[in-house]
């Protein structure tokens, strides 16, 4: 009896990685994972949350949630152990569109356990919680890579696969940048929706402040918002975001520009010349890198140069930032700083090799001098009579 109601217990809470814990037993299994957990770390026990039930059954899972804020959404009793926590998360979820499903009895959406676990709840910042950053999209993509359950509710089942090939996996799961975006920091988390078409240019603008500002200001706002365009998506898409190209510049073939824009539209005399100056900026900045690393190569002092070559690639990624305004003038000032940057860094690259092969004629002669006096001396001591 006991080892069947801990199993149902487990069925309705326990997140799916935590299934191979009961390979030793079920209660056994509850047990070992919350002598690990954040409630038991502060005196908790199993008692706190099924001592509520009005009898010894598991929670449904319709119920877990408000079954959590007894204690989460109770400021004064949550002051004791954090006195900085939130206790909103409830208010929040019923308004996500988890909560509203839930409240429906729709009890296939997420609740609590489903995200933090059951008996081996972790804190935020432990890297083995499910809602760490880095482990957040998978723990999303429990449900939301599983097409059979997202059939029902008309969602595809590839965000997993489409972030994980976007340029903000890369920067939080490779280079550890937990600034980075992942599933809640566009959706939200207890208050988890899809952000609606008016809504993702303010979504994506929490990270990309100058970018947003530039839209607003540009000719593109009002046309996008007259057609009902989400702003950013479209061109960007949603969550396979591609690292910035300047080949998504242009109006051929492969080009972002070329989705809405040919040879025929307004604008396009615009586009091509932001894409000219990209690439000769590009080459620009790849010529005097070359120069300045033959030159350091041989052993010549180039600090002056490289600090002009960064600010060259420094005004490279402002210019790719000043696309967004979508006009010439504001574009072509800062690849221009550009170009004198990496003009800078050429000449300094230049300047060296030129002292290095002056360097390299001035030891030629004096080492031509040198020999022509040895074999002057060396003559002059031939020439001398041999002592009796």
């Amino acid at each position: 009896m006991i080892r069947a109601l801990t199993l149902a217990i487990v069925a309705a809470t326990a997140p799916l990685s935590a299934v191979a814990l009961f390979a030793q037993g079920p209660e056994a299994a509850a047990r070992t994972a919350f002598s690990d957990d954040v409630h038991a770390s502060v005196g908790l026990t199993c008692t706190a949350c099924h001592a509520a039930q009005p009898t010894p059954a598991a929670p449904k899972r319709t119920q877990i949630a408000t079954l959590c804020a007894k204690c989460h959404s109770d400021a004064a009793y949550m002051r004791q152990f954090d006195p900085q926590v939130r206790v909103d998360q409830l208010a929040q979820y019923v308004t996500s569109v988890h909560g509203q499903q839930m409240a429906k009895g729709e009890d296939r959406v997420a609740t609590c356990s489903d995200c933090h676990g059951a008996h081996g709840i972790k804190r935020v910042g432990d890297a083995r919680a499910p809602v760490a950053p880095p482990n957040v999209a998978h723990t999303c993509a429990r449900c939301h890579a599983d097409a059979a359950r997202m059939k029902p509710f008309g969602r595809e089942p590839t965000p997993l696969a489409d972030w994980s090939a976007s340029v903000h996996a890369t920067a939080l799961l490779r280079r550890g940048d937990r600034s980075a975006p992942t599933c809640n920091t566009c959706h939200g988390s207890h208050g988890a929706v899809p952000p609606g078409v008016n809504q993702v240019a303010n979504v994506c603008s929490q990270c990309h402040a100058r970018e947003a500002d530039l839209f607003r200001a540009s000719p593109k706002k009002a046309i996008f918002e007259t057609i009902g365009q989400a702003e950013c998506l479209a061109c960007h898409s949603n969550h396979r975001i591609e690292p910035p190209q300047d080949t998504s510049i242009g109006i051929g073939q492969g080009a972002v520009c070329a989705m809405c824009h040919d040879s025929s539209t307004n604008g396009s005399k615009t586009i091509l010349e932001i894409r000219q100056q990209l690439d000769t900026l590009a080459a620009a900045i790849t010529n005097a890198d070359g120069v300045l690393t033959r030159a350091d190569r041989a052993g010549m002092l180039v600090d002056e140069g490289r600090a002009a070559l960064q600010q060259a690639r420094e005004q490279q990624i402002n210019a790719r930032v000043m696309v967004h305004a979508f006009a010439g003038a504001p574009f072509v000032e800062v690849a221009t700083a550009g170009f004198a940057a990496a003009r800078k860094a050429e000449t300094s690259g230049i300047q060296a090799m030129q002292e290095l092969q002056y360097r390299r004629r001035g030891l030629g002669v004096a080492t031509a001098v040198i020999l022509g006096f040895l074999i002057t001396l060396w003559i002059k001591i031939r020439s001398l009579p041999a002592s009796e």
